[in-house]
């Protein structure tokens, strides 16, 4: 990615932006601008110091409007169910490319519907933080039978103050993800690759043996039978996220960087 040159637009300024940044920065690309959807009121210079940039580079935004004005090359979403709900829909009527990092927010069909009738733009989903998505969607060419996601995290990685073990959750990745917004995103996108939201059942587990995050999915198929398990480190800033999801964030980034010089 040597001698690429990108402004990037930001949704959301927390850990897992700053981690996407210094991934794209990484990788080599020169940020020409960087321009950041957040709260009214926030001061460029603060939201440059937190994110680690110049703050000559930073455009702060409060709306998906002064975002499309600013005509990033493309966006990074960062933030939250509610921020996809709210902005993406209009970046994507715009004709903007979008790489999107909540998942669960296309659980709501409402959201979901208004991001499909926008197909001006384009959007990229993250596998966030687990793997083997490519090998699920190639099963579900040949007919899935079942899918399972089983998502272990330490007692205090869930809300509800979990001391010990417990089943914090079990029901379709439809219902987790709208139940648990910053926690089960790894249940929709499970579920987008393969059986869908409300064919896809999901377990959440408060795990006192666990340390890190870990990711297990079960499938079988017509063509494979399969078990995936990923352990991410939690993110410092806040250990409900992988800190995975991130760099998965960057890796979309790069890939639509990489897909065409003439980005459309």
């Amino acid at each position: 990615m040597t001698g690429q040159a990108l402004h990037l637009g930001l949704i959301g300024c927390g850990s897992m932006a700053g981690t996407v940044l210094r991934a794209v920065r990484g990788a080599g690309v020169s940020l020409t601008a960087v321009t950041v959807l957040t709260r009214p009121g926030r001061d460029p210079v603060d939201v440059a110091r937190h994110l680690g940039l110049e703050p000559g580079l930073v455009r702060v935004v409060s709306d998906a409007a002064g975002l499309i004005a600013q005509a990033p090359r493309l966006v990074a979403e960062c933030a939250s169910q509610e921020a996809v709900r709210d902005v993406v829909p209009d970046l994507l009527a715009a004709g903007m490319t979008v790489v999107l990092a909540s998942v669960g927010a296309l659980a709501q069909p409402e959201t979901l519907a208004r991001i499909a009738a926008a197909d001006t733009g384009t959007l990229h989903v993250a596998a966030g933080a687990v793997g083997g998505m490519d090998a699920l969607e190639a099963v579900r060419l040949s007919g899935l039978h079942a899918v399972t996601y089983v998502g272990r995290k330490p007692p205090a990685s869930w809300p509800g103050g979990y001391t010990d073990n417990a089943v914090v959750f079990e029901g379709t990745a439809r219902e987790a993800a709208l139940k648990f917004p910053k926690n089960a995103n790894v249940a929709a996108t499970v579920a987008l690759a393969g059986l869908g939201f409300d064919a896809t059942q999901v377990r959440l587990l408060a795990d006192r043996d666990c340390t890190n995050n870990v990711h297990e999915i079960t499938f079988s198929g017509r063509c494979a039978n399969g078990f995936f398990r990923m352990e991410g480190l939690p993110s410092p800033d806040n250990p409900r996220t992988s800190l995975t999801a991130g760099y998965s964030v960057a890796r979309g980034v790069l890939s639509c960087i990489s897909s065409c010089l003439a980005f459309s």
